[in-house]
This record gives structure tokens, C-alpha cells and sequence, in this order.
């Protein structure tokens, strides 16, 4: 994997994946804070998708392969199971 990509990806997952669970969190606490909720969960899922297109890159393939971040964990265990094309890197 390229270097240049590994800080995006780490960044990238993270905090989608942190973002994500306070939304969960805030979701959880009542009926007006379902719109935060959701709201964050959006975002949170934008840099998840951020940090799949960022490991696909690094990975040395096509960027629009990141959209499996739509599929949360299940899309990121696919994304690992690529082959690395730039191993010498």
C-alpha cells in the first residue's frame, strides 16, 4: 500500500467509525435527537467511504471501488481481501 494513502485511510475509517457510534449514541437518547442521530450518522458515513476510497487507491486500484463503504465493516473486509499492487512500496 502506498504510503501516501495509509494516514487518509486510518483517518478516514476512524472517524467514520467513531462518528458513527456517537450516532448511534444520540439516536438512541429521544425522539428530537433522531434528526442528529441520522445527521451524523451521514457524516460519519462520508468519511467512511472517504477512508475506502483511500485504501483502494493506496492499494492501486480504482478509487470508485470505496463505494463498498456503503456496506460499513462487511464492505471494508472486502477491500482488504484485494490484492496489493504496490506491495514494493
Amino acid at each position: 500500500m502506498l504510503s501516501e494513502y495509509k494516514k487518509k485511510t486510518n483517518i478516514g475509517v476512524g472517524l467514520g467509525i467513531i462518528i458513527q457510534i456517537i450516532a448511534n449514541v444520540v439516536s438512541a437518547g429521544g425522539e428530537g435527537n433522531i434528526i442528529i442521530g441520522g445527521l451524523l450518522g451521514f457524516v460519519g458515513t462520508v468519511f467512511f467511504i472517504y477512508g475506502c476510497v483511500s485504501y483502494a487507491k493506496g492499494k492501486g486500484h480504482h478509487g470508485a471501488w470505496g463505494i463498498l463503504g456503503l456496506f460499513s465493516i462487511i464492505g471494508l473486509i472486502i477491500l482488504v481481501l484485494f490484492p496489493d499492487r504496490h506491495k514494493e512500496a
